[in-house]
């Protein structure tokens, strides 16, 4: 499944949510494992929330750029207010975060095609697209944490 290889990675991470590395990033293991949580709930609620009539799609460079060559630039984006926690994580709550990502990321398969996330700087990703950013979002992020981690 598209999912799998994220999900596995983001299990990987969890006994390590305590570590930090500030010459990688300003935020721990745990932060960036949370945000992803989050994001991936937050997009796969949307998607099974919204109606295709409402999808307009927009161009931008950024996004297909992004989505074409699946990277995300490093620290060239802020994450938008909701899901960017600063306060202390409570890394016992992750397990069950990464277990309603899991049953989010199953409701994707069923919706319709033009059932869309709406991202804060691309406009509306169509669910084909909106399932590619997760994955390239998480991944980005679990690289950070491998990055953390290495050091």
């Amino acid at each position: 499944m598209l999912f799998d290889l994220i999900i596995s990675r983001l299990e990987n991470a969890l006994p390590h949510a305590a570590e930090i590395n500030p010459k990688v990033s300003k935020r721990g293991v745990d932060w960036h494992l949370e945000h992803c949580l989050k994001i991936i709930n937050a997009i796969c609620q949307t998607a099974a929330e919204s109606k295709p009539a409402d999808y307009k799609p927009k161009f931008t460079l950024t996004k297909y750029y992004i989505l074409w060559t699946g990277k995300i630039p490093r620290g060239k984006a802020p994450s938008p207010k909701l899901f960017n926690n600063k306060e202390t994580i409570d890394v016992s709550t992750l397990p069950g975060r990464l277990e309603e990502v899991k049953v989010s990321l199953t409701l994707l398969s069923g919706l319709n095609p033009k059932q869309h996330f709406r991202h804060p700087f691309f406009g509306d990703l169509k669910l084909s697209e909106a399932k590619k950013f997760i994955v390239i979002h998480t991944s980005h992020h679990l690289n950070i944490i491998d990055d953390i981690l290495k050091c």
